[in-house]
């Protein structure tokens, strides 16, 4: 029978196309690992969200940028590109802010509601925003803290 940890690469290998150094550096913790994959898929990778997967991938290497974390900010600038979807000016310069907010001043965050709202986006997609970008302030804390460098096969996880 397979260790629970082997259990849980098994499902991320199966979904992701391989197990990235996020998760594989925690394998002491398989429920740390399990509990962090899950929220991942449940507010970045599953496919009806409130937010388009261009958005939220951009959103997560901005917040990298903000956190000068090289590790996410390399697979998720790749996986951006990867949706082939390009972002107007005014969502680019609103989200960039949102994260440099989110990451350096949170208590200012929901002054940026109404920014949002008057561009077009919902409430849901603000709020989703907002998760995002505090989500990636977690990860990037967790890569930097762990000292994690990019796989040399990082890209094969970036979809």
């Amino acid at each position: 029978m397979k260790s629970e940890i082997d259990q849980v690469f098994d499902k991320i290998k199966r979904e992701r196309g391989g197990i990235a150094k996020i998760h594989s550096s925690f394998r002491e913790f398989p429920v740390g690992v399990s509990a962090h994959y899950e929220f991942y898929n449940s507010i970045v990778l599953k496919d009806d969200l409130p937010l388009s997967r261009a958005i939220r991938e951009y959103v997560a290497f901005r917040v990298s940028e903000e956190n000068q974390c090289p590790y996410c900010i390399g697979h998720h600038k790749k996986a951006f590109k990867n949706t082939q979807s390009e972002l107007c000016e005014m969502e680019q310069a609103l989200l960039g802010k949102l994260a440099r907010i989110i990451t350096k001043e949170p208590w200012k965050s929901n002054l940026l509601k109404n920014n949002f709202l008057k561009i077009g986006f919902s409430e849901s997609q603000f709020q989703h925003a907002v998760m995002v970008a505090s989500y990636f302030n977690f990860v990037n804390r967790c890569a930097l803290a762990m000292g994690l460098d990019l796989e040399e096969d990082y890209e094969k996880t970036c979809n």
